[in-house]
């Protein structure tokens, strides 16, 4: 790999790939205003047409005016909510309380927390007294102190 500038090109592939994972590769073909095929195509390097790349262009365009997630509290509660279901009810509060922790470790470890992030830890955390295994990060590489022994023991027993 080289250190160059990237292409528009590129630019434009990377944007395209990275809400293609975000969703499915037939929600941003139908939001681009191509078939899937033509976007597998382009996203494996392929060069498309001058009327396929102005429409990738102008879907990018919008994309850049679009906030950065479109992830909403509930969205993001209905899927935790969804992941915990399984777990007996009196132990989902503390299972969603630890998801949303570990949410926190994993994106503050890369900026600043997403806004969806913030609303939940409010409304799941409120009550929390900061007293949880990866709470004390000592450094930038994430190492977590003793805790995490204790922690994974008590996933066991749940």
């Amino acid at each position: 790999m080289t250190d160059r500038p990237l292409s528009n090109l590129e630019r434009l592939r990377e944007t395209v790939a990275n809400r293609v994972q975000a969703t499915s590769l037939r929600s941003v073909a139908r939001q681009v205003g191509m078939s899937p095929t033509g976007l597998e195509k382009f996203l494996a390097g392929g060069t498309p047409y001058a009327r396929s790349r102005q429409k990738l262009q102008e879907w990018a365009e919008g994309e850049g005016s679009r906030p950065r997630s479109d992830m909403t509290v509930e969205g993001v509660e209905v899927a935790i909510g969804a992941l915990v279901r399984d777990l007996p009810a009196e132990h989902r509060v503390e299972a969603i309380r630890r998801l949303v922790r570990s949410l926190r470790v994993v994106y503050g470890a890369q900026g600043p927390l997403p806004e969806w992030l913030e609303r939940l830890s409010a409304t799941w955390l409120a009550e929390d007294d900061g007293d949880w295994p990866g709470a004390d990060l000592q450094d930038e590489e994430g190492e977590e102190g003793d805790e995490g022994e204790e922690d994974d023991e008590l996933e066991r027993e749940t």
